[in-house]
């Protein structure tokens, strides 16, 4: 999919309000609330790598971090914008690839990326992570959530190279789009680049146990 299609397919989803959820995940709750003192937060600099509808970057926001986020989508940009200001606060925003991140080298304290880098194929997942090793400064600590090959959705779609399939299942809001899944023996060398690398598993399943939600929680530090 076409990086302007691609735009185009987030763009419409986020004009929806069902898809601009309010609450943030809890595993990026804890990961921030564990990584950062409360003292340290008004000096540290921390960008939302997909901002989506903006939930994580608020976060950011009412944790008392200094937020930055980057997303290909217009929409989402907007919204997020809107529920910032709603809420009285202000974030530094801008519309980027994951694999192009508008900012300095060693810039950043931290980085948050759910749900985000798994929408890269086998190409572009690599620079994702090399541009996110880029942006942090050293000892600087990040967490992605990555979709492992556990997942339901796993060969649900065109194969296009090893673990990673244009979808064509109909059933959720990804219909057509290109989705990296990581095998375990995978985590670790993709995030090689990082002096330590931490991963969990997180799962759920849904409709009577028929299907699985499959998620590895990865923490790295620069």
């Amino acid at each position: 999919m076409e990086l302007e299609t691609l735009q185009q397919h987030w763009d419409a989803l986020h004009a929806l309000p069902r898809f601009r959820p309010r609450y943030p995940n809890e595993h990026v709750v804890r990961f921030l609330m564990t990584h950062f003192a409360v003292e340290e937060r008004a000096t540290c600099r921390i960008l939302d790598i997909g901002v989506g509808g903006g939930r994580h970057t608020r976060l950011l926001c009412e944790l008392g971090f200094q937020a930055f986020g980057v997303d290909i989508s217009t929409e989402g940009l907007f919204q997020t914008e809107r529920m910032l200001q709603e809420a009285g606060f202000s974030a530094e925003l801008c519309r980027a690839e994951m694999t192009q991140l508008p900012f300095p080298d060693h810039w950043f304290h931290g980085a948050i990326s759910a749900g985000v880098f798994c929408y890269a194929d086998n190409e572009a997942l690599p620079r994702a992570v090399a541009e996110l090793h880029r942006v942090l400064r050293p000892d600087g600590v990040a967490f992605v959530i990555l979709r492992s090959d556990r997942d339901y959705r796993y060969g649900k779609g065109d194969p296009l190279a090893p673990h990673t399939f244009r979808l064509t299942i109909e059933e959720t809001n990804e219909y057509g789009l290109v989705q990296r899944f990581l095998p375990e023996e995978e985590v670790a060398p993709l995030f090689a680049a990082f002096r330590e690398v931490r991963y969990e598993l997180t799962e759920t399943t849904f409709d009577a146990r028929r299907k699985r939600n499959s998620d590895w929680l990865i923490t790295v530090r620069k």
